[in-house]
């Protein structure tokens, strides 16, 4: 009896080990997340100031090409009057590549309706990788829940 006693508590102790485990790796790939998804709001709260770039890196997003892109935005749209909101995020996991979060918001402004995808790289630190405009009447698969949308509220 004490043998079956031994065995039952090394099991439920092998048992409740692989749960913290499992729990542990869950909780830094949140922890994770919450970092890119702050970066992320940050940078869509802030895309009119001059020093946004700053948060782009620059081995993604040469100077030449980002600034054309927010002085066009800081010009033309009256950030500071947007209307709209963070809408949607997608994760996408790249056998043998970089796994990448993206976060999607969407915005009815003074210069046109867009949509903004911003894709971080969560193997490591959060990393900026890819910043996209569209339209907010393209179809996109990347919304999950289409009932988000500034389009259908």
């Amino acid at each position: 009896m004490k043998k079956v006693l031994k065995i039952v508590g090394i099991i439920l102790g092998i048992i409740v080990l692989i749960v913290g485990i499992i729990g542990f790796i869950g909780w830094k790939k949140m922890q994770k997340f919450n970092l890119a998804q702050e970066q992320a709001n940050y940078i869509m709260e802030n895309l009119d100031k001059p020093n946004i770039g700053e948060k782009f890196p620059v081995k993604y997003f040469p100077k030449e090409q980002l600034e054309p892109i927010i002085g066009g935005i800081r010009q033309n749209c009256d950030w500071k009057n947007k209307d709209g909101k963070f809408v949607d995020f997608f994760t996408q996991k790249n056998i043998g590549g970089v796994d990448q979060t993206a976060f999607i918001y969407e915005y009815y402004m003074k210069c046109d309706s867009l949509r903004f995808i911003l894709s971080f790289n969560v193997d490591g630190e959060p990393e900026l990788m890819g910043f996209k405009l569209e339209p907010i009447e393209t179809e996109n698969p990347m919304i999950l829940f289409p009932e988000k949308q500034l389009k259908n509220r």
